[in-house]
């Protein structure tokens, strides 16, 4: 039985009411969606693997768009992971039929996939806008050799990467990254836009603030704040010590709702622009949107 929650979001309450006539932009860097006929299963299975966390749309572009407007956005993008090897390319040719503004996508990229290097250049040619990894459903280690050659061609076509970083929800230990195998790969690589997703580690944010902040990696919000009210003033800390134009508002849709993750950046004590920022104008400025 799923947890989707449809009615979430679409009528607006005063408090949605006031933030859209004050109107900051909003551009969200990671979610997820799947082919129709796909989604509900792919929802459901995922669920299952993952305790049953709530899902806040049923995984199609089409309830995406709909929770997004409501909430507020200008622009979201779609980050698809492929779980075996040679997926990526069948993937990538959907996800650019759908890459358009408001809704765009990354590419999906397989670190096993038979021609790694190929692919990446299919990526550039179909116009999408980075690759999407995630060590745990991909099996890798991001500072291991096999990944070289990725980090090599994204840094030399200033191709951005977005990273599951940090623990799983629905893996068990050990995993396959730490905040600090970031900071080594950005020092191999001084070039690569590397975006580390879930505040840099998700459920290791103390490693993160000691071995990832400060270094020139982004760090997305997506599914964070909420798991760090443990620890008050953790959240605007990170952003804080880590540089404001180096974070990029997130929330792993359909797993976070939006309006409260924009909620989350809106509450913090920065200042309008600061806020602004972290929740459209980095992005702009990284995937050179109008």
């Amino acid at each position: 039985m799923s947890n989707y929650r449809p009615s979430w979001g679409i009528e607006p309450s005063l408090e949605n009411i006031s933030f859209l006539l004050t109107k900051m932009k909003i551009f969200d860097v990671h979610t997820h969606v799947w082919p129709d006929a796909l989604a509900l299963r792919v929802v459901a299975h995922l669920q299952k693997q993952s305790n049953m966390l709530p899902v806040y749309s049923d995984g199609t572009a089409a309830d995406l768009r709909r929770h997004a407007i409501a909430a507020g956005y200008d622009g979201w993008m779609n980050c698809p992971v492929v779980t075996r090897p040679n997926q990526s390319h069948s993937v990538n040719e959907h996800a650019a039929a759908a890459n358009q503004w408001p809704s765009l996508s990354m590419g999906a990229l397989h670190p096993d996939d038979d021609d790694v290097c190929g692919e990446i250049h299919h990526i550039m040619d179909l116009g999408l806008h980075g690759i999407k990894l995630h060590p745990e459903y991909q099996s890798f280690y991001p500072t291991e050799a096999k990944m070289e050659p990725i980090w090599t061609l994204a840094e030399n076509h200033q191709l951005p990467v977005i990273i599951h970083a940090g623990n799983d929800v629905g893996f068990e230990p050990p995993y396959h990254s730490c905040p600090a195998d970031f900071a080594e790969v950005v020092r191999r690589h001084p070039g690569l836009t590397l975006i580390c997703a879930h505040m840099g580690g998700w459920m290791t944010w103390e490693e993160v603030e000691r071995d990832l902040v400060g270094h020139p990696v982004y760090l997305d919000t997506s599914f964070a704040s909420s798991y760090m009210r443990l620890q008050p003033g953790q959240f605007e800390r990170i952003i804080r010590n880590h540089g404001i134009d180096r974070v990029l508002f997130g929330t792993d849709s359909p797993w976070q709702p939006m309006k409260a993750s924009i909620d989350d950046i809106l509450d913090l004590p920065f200042t309008d622009a600061e806020k602004q920022k972290i929740l459209y104008g980095n992005a702009q400025r990284m995937f050179r949107f109008e």
